[in-house]
């Protein structure tokens, strides 16, 4: 039988959600048992010593969330769910049975600490990331795939400055290149003077490839650019086999069959096109450490930046680059307890901090007709996304309760109107349910708006956006407040519900009950006294207490900032200079110019 749970029933002792403790805590403590283990000694060569090779190892062993069925994160989550059954049923003794895997013996060691006796089983089952994995051990099998996938034809485009240094960007496939305020993968670009020339990115479908083209923007498809005369600069990685520790060797020798295949792959792409800098958010996998050697094949220089909040520390938020863009020094704090490896973190502030200025307008827009149809007091609701299975995520039913009460509140209250922004308001109706009708209703009082704009992937929309429409912000989570901070560096007042559990998080510092609650009903009533205060409640979603320790700038220059160094880089190496040299120019320079605090040198 199935086991019944949901995700947010499995809460440990200090109120804190497993699978938030998981990747705060219970992930870092098991990679340090890998690698202190038998098994890690004796499989470890010498060759791993190399640029970031052991750190993607190392990352590389505890990757993946818990959606994922092979990872480590959720056999630990798992082990949690039996344990939480354990009390829940009031046994004695539990015998868990789970397939067998690399370090089974810390799994039992772990699931000894919780009474569960873990018993480990063979499986042959075949899954597609199985298949993945085979594809990808074969060079030349994994080129064709990719490429035939993509029907990538290479098609150049006649550009002037082709043969410019290029600035490869990763974006989150928000393709927006009008400075409007909407989220853009090119906001740091479009507000600064970088040269768009200087710009490589790929596009993912024929308009995509137009619309870059009109903008004079250098795009490529999605494929494999590699050729046979490609060569390694640097000695592929091995690693010592064991009879006795086969499952931790094959784990291992995948982990660097994909370091070997992505590095030379991205190493290729990057010298075919004369990259120098790569730039991404994504740190939360170890992909990013190996396109930072392979940018390094070419001389260039690898930068990651801050896309979200980081409240608390997150083992998959371990971040190895040369360069990292911080919102601010407790950013930076947060990466050191990580163990993360840069050469310069730069605090830039919030990134997206630009927007408010350019979507005001249009806010108070919104704001003038939710008022002609009666609405006195306006609220924002932040959400996030949601998805069907309720044991590994968060489920449809916590998302409609982010509607369900507040909409009810609207249909009762003559005075009152609502803004939402959803995360992905492609599949909002369908996650909403029978809380659709509920919006519906609302909808024709005219009070109520739901921004729906949409990117590849997510909601165009920036929450300051709605933020501005409104008089109040609530976020729906605690632990996930990047959208929250980004309505209270405007100084818009912004509450929490902290439904799922984060204890630890940073934003905790902020006052229970004036900014912090623990449910949509008390959230909702704190409210309502706050709005039927004359002066309002004194420090009702006030976070100036925390306010400088997340953002010490808060100017609206932050995109500026970022946009301005890379230009630093690129002159840099259109004057031929060494990457040390550039970078060490543009620390410097930053420092005269924003103060010596904002730059923090790990090397």
């Amino acid at each position: 039988n199935l086991l019944h749970f949901k995700m947010l029933e499995i809460v440990d002792a200090n109120g804190e959600l497993v699978r938030t403790r998981i990747p705060r805590k219970d992930l870092s403590d098991f990679q340090e048992k890998i690698l202190n283990s038998e098994a890690y000694k004796t499989l470890y060569h010498k060759s791993w010593n190399q640029d970031s090779i052991a750190d993607y190892i190392n990352k590389g062993l505890i990757d993946k969330g818990i959606m994922d069925s092979d990872s480590v994160s959720r056999a630990l989550f798992i082990i949690n769910v039996v344990y939480w059954h354990k009390q829940k049923l009031d046994y004695s003794k539990v015998v868990f049975f789970i397939d067998n895997r690399a370090w089974t013996d810390l799994y039992k060691e772990y699931a000894e600490s919780y009474k569960i006796e873990l018993l480990s089983v063979g499986t042959v089952l075949l899954k597609f990331s199985d298949l993945r994995k085979i594809v990808r051990k074969i060079p030349w099998v994994y080129k064709i795939v990719k490429n035939v996938k993509y029907r990538n034809t290479r098609q150049k485009y006649d550009f002037q400055n082709i043969d410019k240094n290029k600035l490869y960007i990763d974006g989150r496939g928000d393709i927006n290149l009008e400075n409007n305020g909407y989220h853009s993968d090119f906001f740091w670009q479009l507000n600064s003077n970088f040269p768009s020339q200087n710009i490589l990115c790929k596009h993912y479908s024929d308009e995509e490839k137009e619309y870059f083209k009109q903008h004079g923007l250098y795009s490529i498809g999605e494929g494999v650019y590699s050729d046979r005369s490609d060569s390694r600069k640097y000695i592929k990685p091995k690693l010592n086999y064991s009879y006795h520790f086969r499952k931790e060797f094959k784990v291992v020798k995948e982990i660097l069959a994909s370091y070997d295949l992505d590095r030379l792959n991205w190493a290729s792409l990057f010298k075919k096109y004369g990259v120098k800098i790569f730039l991404t958010w994504y740190k939360y996998s170890n992909d990013h450490i190996v396109w930072s050697d392979a940018i390094g094949d070419n001389e260039g220089i690898a930068v990651v930046w801050q896309m979200a909040f980081d409240g608390f520390i997150n083992a998959e938020c371990m971040v190895k680059s040369d360069i990292v863009f911080s919102f601010s020094k407790f950013s930076d704090e947060i990466d050191k307890k990580l163990g993360s490896k840069s050469k310069y973190n730069v605090i830039v502030g919030y990134p997206k901090d630009y927007a408010s200025s350019l979507v005001r307008d249009k806010a108070n827009k919104l704001r003038e007709k939710l008022k002609a149809n009666g609405a006195k007091k306006i609220v924002f609701v932040i959400d996030e996304n949601s998805n069907d299975d309720s044991r590994w995520h968060t489920g449809h039913e916590i998302q409609r309760e982010n509607y369900s009460y507040i909409l009810e509140k609207v249909l009762e209250v003559p005075w009152l109107g609502v803004v939402f922004k959803p995360k992905t308001s492609k599949t909002l109706q369908n996650r909403l349910g029978p809380v659709a009708d509920l919006l519906k209703k609302a909808e024709a009082t005219g009070r109520c708006y739901i921004y729906k704009d949409s990117g590849r992937h997510t909601t165009s929309t920036p929450p300051i956006l709605a933020g501005l429409s409104a008089d109040i912000c609530i976020h729906g989570h605690l632990c996930s407040g990047t959208a929250a901070l980004e309505c209270a560096l405007e100084g818009l007042p912004t509450l929490l519900i902290d439904r799922e559990g984060a204890p630890y998080s940073k934003l905790y510092d902020l006052p229970e009950g004036r900014v912090i609650f623990k449910d949509w009903p008390s959230t909702i009533e704190a409210l309502m006294e706050h709005f039927s205060t004359p002066e309002g409640i004194a420090g009702f979603g006030d976070w100036s207490s925390v306010i400088d320790d997340l953002d010490p700038f808060r100017d609206g220059k932050a995109a500026n900032r970022m946009g301005t160094y890379l230009q630093w880089l690129i002159e840099g190496f259109e004057n031929n200079l060494d990457r040390e040299v550039i970078m060490s120019n543009a620390a410097e320079r930053y420092k005269k110019q924003w103060g010596k605090d904002k730059v923090i040198n790990h090397n």
